[in-house]
C-alpha cells in the first residue's frame, strides 16, 4: 500500500509536469512509478502518460521498463558460469593463415627450383606446374604441422619474413653474379637457397618472440619500399649495365629490413595500419608514371630520370602521409602478450645494450647532458654500449 501511494504521488507531479510541457522530467517520474509499483492503479495511469510523452517527443516505438520480480538466489549457491576455454597450443585462425601463405610460398619456390630441372629445355615447363603443386600442397597442409611448435601470429610471421626477403636478395644477387647470359634456372637456384638462409635466420629470430605483428608488418613495408626505390632510383640513375637496378633494389631492401628490425620495437604499428602506409606509399610511387605516357621520348632519356625521381620522392613523401593519417590507428595495440616475459630488459639506453642475463641486443638512441664535472662546455652525449651485470 505505501508503494502504491508514493507511485500515485509520482504520477500526479508526472501529470503536472506534463501539463507544463516538460516532457523529459515528467516521463522520468512516470517510469519511476512504474518501476514502484508494477500492477498496481497507478501503473496504468503512468503507462498511458509514458505513450502520450513519447507521442510528444516524436518517439515512435514505446519501450515500457520491465521489472524483474524474479527473486534473487543466494550468491553462496550461485555457480560461476563455465566460459570454453581454447586448448592449450592451438594457434589462432589468423596464424594458420600466414602459415600457410609463407609455407606456400617458400616450398612453392623449391619446387619451381626442382621443377626447372625436370625439362632441360624448358625451364619454365617444368617449375611452373611443379611449383604451383608443391606451393598449393604446402599451403594446405604444411600448417598443420607447424601447430607443434605452438608460434603465434607474430613468431609465424618473422620466420615467413625471413624466407620472403631471403629469397628476393638472393634472386637479385644472383642477377649481380654474372654480367651477362644469366639464367633463370640460376636465379632460381639461388634465390631457393637465400630462402632457406633468411627463414632459418628467421626462425631464431622467432624464437626470442622479441616482436610483435605490427613490427613485422612495418619491416616488410619499409623493405618494399627499399627495394622498389632502388628501382625507381636506377631509372635516375640510368647506368650502363641493367645489373646497377638489381644492386639498388637489394641494398634499399636489405636497409629497410635493417631499419625496421631496429626501429620497429620503438613504434605503434599493427598490420591493419601499415597496410594503409604500404598503400599511400605504393599510390605516390605510381601517380608519377602516369606522367611518363605523355613525355615519353625513345630517343631520350630524360623522361626515365624524372619519372624515377618522381616515383622515388613519392615513396618517401606517401609513406609519411600514411603514417600521419594513421597516427591513431589502432593506438595501444601494438602489443605482444608475453613477449620478454623470460628475459629482463634492464639494459641501460643504448644503441646496442646487454641485459643482466647475457643477452645483447639493439637498444635506442640515448642522448644525455654532458657532466660538468667531466667537460667544462656544454653538449650532448650519445651512448653506443651499455650493459647490466
Amino acid at each position: 500500500m505505501l508503494a502504491e501511494q508514493v507511485a500515485r504521488s509520482l504520477v500526479q507531479r508526472a501529470q503536472e509536469l506534463f501539463d507544463a510541457r516538460v516532457f523529459v522530467d515528467a516521463k522520468q517520474l512516470a517510469v519511476e512509478a512504474l518501476v514502484k509499483s508494477p500492477k498496481g492503479a497507478a501503473a496504468d495511469q503512468a503507462r498511458f502518460l509514458i505513450k502520450s510523452i513519447n507521442q510528444q517527443l516524436g518517439i515512435t516505438e514505446e519501450v515500457e521498463p520491465r521489472v524483474d520480480l524474479t527473486p534473487i538466489e543466494d550468491p553462496t549457491k550461485v555457480k560461476a558460469p563455465v566460459v570454453p576455454v581454447a586448448p592449450e597450443g592451438v594457434p589462432e585462425r589468423t596464424s594458420r593463415i600466414t602459415a600457410g601463405v609463407h609455407s606456400g610460398l617458400y616450398l612453392g619456390l623449391l619446387g619451381a627450383t626442382v621443377g626447372s630441372f625436370l625439362t632441360p629445355d624448358d625451364a619454365a615447363g617444368g617449375a611452373i606446374p611443379v611449383g604451383i603443386g608443391a606451393g598449393v600442397a604446402a599451403g594446405v597442409y604444411l600448417p598443420k604441422l607447424l601447430d607443434r611448435l605452438k608460434w603465434n601470429e607474430a613468431q609465424t610471421r618473422t620466420a615467413g619474413a625471413g624466407t620472403v626477403w631471403g629469397g628476393v636478395l638472393g634472386g637479385l644477387f644472383a642477377d649481380l653474379g654474372k654480367k651477362e647470359g644469366t639464367t633463370s634456372r640460376e636465379v632460381l637456384v639461388v634465390s631457393s637457397i637465400g630462402a632457406t638462409a633468411g627463414g632459418l635466420g628467421g626462425a631464431m629470430l622467432a624464437r626470442e618472440n622479441r616482436y610483435t605483428p605490427g613490427d613485422i608488418a612495418l619491416t616488410d613495408t619499409l623493405a618494399g619500399i627499399g627495394a622498389v626505390g632502388g628501382l625507381t632510383l636506377g631509372m635516375l640513375m640510368q647506368p650502363a649495365e641493367s645489373e646497377a637496378y638489381s644492386l639498388n633494389a637489394a641494398v634499399g631492401a636489405t636497409g629497410g629490413v635493417i631499419a625496421g628490425l631496429v626501429a620497429a620495437p620503438q613504434t605503434n604499428t599493427t598490420p591493419r595500419r601499415m597496410l594503409r602506409v604500404a598503400g599511400t606509399s605504393a599510390l605516390g610511387g605510381a601517380v608519377p608514371f602516369l606522367l611518363y605516357a605523355g613525355i615519353h621520348d625513345p630517343s631520350k632519356t630524360r623522361d626515365e630520370r624524372i619519372v624515377g625521381a618522381l616515383s622515388s620522392a613519392g615513396l618517401v613523401v606517401g609513406a609519411w602521409v600514411g603514417f600521419r593519417l594513421t597516427r591513431n590507428v589502432d593506438r595501444g595495440r601494438d602489443v605482444l602478450p608475453g613477449a620478454r616475459s623470460s628475459h629482463p630488459e634492464d639494459a641501460p639506453p643504448a644503441l646496442l645494450g646487454r641485459n643482466s642475463d647475457g643477452r645483447w641486443s639493439l637498444g635506442s638512441v640515448s642522448l644525455s647532458p654532458l657532466s660538468r664535472r667531466l667537460a667544462p662546455q656544454r653538449g650532448m652525449a650519445l651512448s653506443l654500449i651499455g650493459g647490466r651485470w
